[in-house]
């Protein structure tokens, strides 16, 4: 059996998501644009889609959203928009990020950092969460962007969201979202929220990779990226629409919302079951509050195993999890976790996550608890002390 459970950073495209793309697919679709009955087609096909991302994130009809090719595109249009209308023109001086923030963001923060901007990066409490408090003191009437993450793509840590907004919109200052991976596990209202705005990304929705969104509140500047629009849709962002993987998103979003309590409730209690049979093992930690967490997602450091090995020894038994400490080609270039919880730094090398979905069944569960299991006692085989004598 096959068991996968990496499902934060790319889950597999959900069947019934091909079937509503299949028909751009197969038959002849026209340009947005155009005069003719295929671009009436495809203008028809655009706007039910767009209404589902409307719909999913209960945008207000006064709000825009545009569709991008993702995450990476989705954070590097803001951060380096706001560079160049804010900060670069002398407007605004700075930018507050978040410590956990993704690689793209750290990215485009070094190139702003080098051409003279400046940027903040707000420190978390023991729990992974960034406080109120804190982020006031780090505001100023020279910032440009507040930016933190809905919830952290590794732990499936949950921020305060509409706190940390209330405090930027006291202050009158821009409050942006990542909302890539809340979308279909918690709860996601921009209008609740207060946010100005906020960005979603397809790959954990059971949809094609590379395709986003951005939502932009109605008085809220952003500068394009991508010029060359030639009507209202194109605005913030000019270029062929990836119509076939927008409908895809806007399915995925649909049913992402209809599965929410499913989500909520039955995802959570394998998670859960899942997670009391891991930590019963000797040296297996879950760091993070259960309280705090989205449902699907599960985060262990294992005493005394390199994460490496681990993953090798689960996936040789058919169980795909990740770890952020072994990345193939080393993109992340974050603060570690463990750092940010505190925990000890001979944790650092040995964290294993997993990340349900919806289309995971009981049976995967118990594989998995066999499989992890079976894994730690054969590894530990080969490690010169046990977790007692590490303590």
């Amino acid at each position: 059996m096959s068991v996968y459970l990496d499902n934060n950073r790319l889950a597999p495209v959900d069947p019934q998501v091909r079937e509503a793309m299949a028909p751009l697919l197969e038959a002849p679709y026209g340009e947005l644009h155009a005069l003719h009955k295929a671009g009436a087609k495809s203008r028809a096909a655009y706007l039910e889609a767009m209404e589902k991302l409307y719909a999913a994130i209960h945008a207000p009809e006064n709000g825009d959203i545009f569709v991008t090719s993702g995450r990476a595109e989705n954070l590097s249009t803001l951060l380096m928009g706001v560079y160049l209308s804010q900060i670069l023109t002398g407007r605004k001086s700075d930018i507050i990020l978040s410590r956990r923030a993704s690689p793209a963001e750290l990215e485009a923060a070094r190139l702003i950092e080098s051409q003279g901007g400046r940027v903040s990066y707000l420190p978390l409490n023991g729990e992974g969460v960034v406080e109120p408090d804190t982020l006031l003191d780090y505001l100023t009437p020279r910032t440009a962007l507040v930016s933190i993450p809905m919830v952290d793509e590794e732990g499936g840590i949950v921020q305060p969201i509409a706190e940390l907004a209330r405090v930027c919109r006291r202050y009158e200052v821009p409050f942006h979202t990542d909302a890539t991976h809340a979308m279909g596990k918690i709860p996601v209202d921009v209008q609740e929220m207060e946010v100005d705005l906020l960005s979603l990304s397809s790959e954990p929705l059971h949809a094609p990779a590379g395709v986003g969104a951005i939502y932009l509140r109605d008085d809220v500047e952003l500068m394009p990226m991508i010029f060359g629009a030639r009507s209202h849709f194109e605005r913030y962002r000019a270029g062929p629409l990836n119509l076939s993987g927008l409908v895809g998103l806007g399915k995925a979003l649909e049913l992402a919302s209809d599965a929410l309590d499913f989500e909520m409730e039955d995802v959570r209690e394998r998670r859960d079951r899942l997670e009391e049979a891991l930590t019963a093992i000797e040296g297996v930690r879950s760091p993070i509050p259960w309280a705090l967490r989205i449902p699907n997602t599960l985060w262990l450091t294992v005493e005394g195993i390199e994460s490496e090995l681990l993953l090798y020894e689960l996936d040789r038994n058919g169980i795909q999890a990740y770890s952020y400490t072994v990345e193939p080609f080393g993109y992340w270039k974050g603060t570690p976790l463990c750092d940010v919880l505190g925990l000890d730094p001979s944790l650092r090398h040995t964290t294993v996550g997993f990340a349900l979905s919806r289309m995971n069944t009981d049976e995967e569960i118990d594989e998995t608890i066999r499989v992890f299991t079976e894994s730690v006692e054969y590894l530990r085989e080969f490690s010169s002390r046990s977790p007692k004598e590490s303590a």
